[in-house]
């Protein structure tokens, strides 16, 4: 009983520690966690058999539940930065097809006149003829 005490207690010191890591940076969250569980396994070698694996395996599902919530917030952040970019990029392609739209409209106004006036000869020519 006293030893499983001592590695509950070592373990739950080295999850402090890893928690620690994980609020630091996702990277070093998971570069750290084999040497916590190395750390852990050595700590608690007067420990053995069964007391000494649930030690190293409590450590070990904690860190990677440390893990996995870092990467899955960091996967988040990414998707909003995402989505911020392409509606950006969709408010500048709607401006820009905006403005398209209306040179387009003024190249046919311009066009329009530009054709009424090229036929007006022709025009007066017909109705001159007796």
């Amino acid at each position: 009983m006293k030893r499983i005490a001592i590695a509950a207690t070592l373990a739950l010191s080295v999850i402090g520690a890893s928690s620690a890591v994980a609020l630091a940076d996702n990277s070093g969250v998971a570069k750290g966690h084999g040497a916590a569980v190395s750390a852990v396994a050595k700590a608690v070698d007067s420990a053995t058999g069964r007391a000494h694996g649930q030690a190293v395996s409590a450590v070990a599902k904690a860190h990677g539940a440390k893990v996995s919530a870092a990467a899955r917030a960091q996967g988040a952040a990414k998707a909003a930065a995402g989505k911020a970019n392409g509606a950006a990029h969709s408010a500048a392609g709607k401006a820009k097809a905006a403005v398209n739209k209306t040179e387009a409209e003024a190249n046919a106004a311009a066009g329009k006149a530009n054709g009424a006036a090229a036929s007006e000869p022709g025009r007066l020519k017909a109705t001159q003829k007796p």
